[in-house]
């Protein structure tokens, strides 16, 4: 049975540029560093939420295997405005918040160009 989302692994051209912009948009922290894969590592935790983006470099980096978007949950509609006016304020590249079906997104990009998206569920109706 699955309980939850555990973590992200992604190969990324500069580990410490991309770990910075992790931290600024998801709030994650640095929780280890090294050496894994013949390239550089850091994993970074969402204290409260307690999911972890890996990221790595090593043979290959620059060519990760093909990822639509990584998607994470916030709470509401509004959460997601704030994200995205916290976002251009400190000069990201952030689109507008969009509706689907079961959801209100924001998505960005990261310095690789990977889609983060972030996502408000909508109530559910019957």
């Amino acid at each position: 049975m699955v309980i939850g989302f555990s973590h992200v692994q992604l190969v990324v051209s500069d580990v410490e540029a991309s770990a910075r912009w992790y931290e600024q948009v998801l709030g994650v922290e640095q929780f280890v560093a090294g050496e894994f894969g013949g390239g550089r590592y850091i994993g970074l935790r969402h204290r409260a939420a307690g999911f972890v983006v890996g990221l790595q470099t090593g043979p290959g980096a620059g060519q990760a295997a093909m990822v639509d978007h990584v998607s994470f949950t916030v709470g509401s509609r509004e959460e997601l405005v704030e994200h995205r006016d916290a976002a251009a304020s400190a000069g990201l590249d952030v689109g507008d918040v969009f509706e689907e079906a079961a959801s209100w997104n924001l998505r960005l990009r990261d310095p690789d160009g990977l889609a983060i998206e972030l996502t408000a569920a909508k109530p559910r109706t019957r």
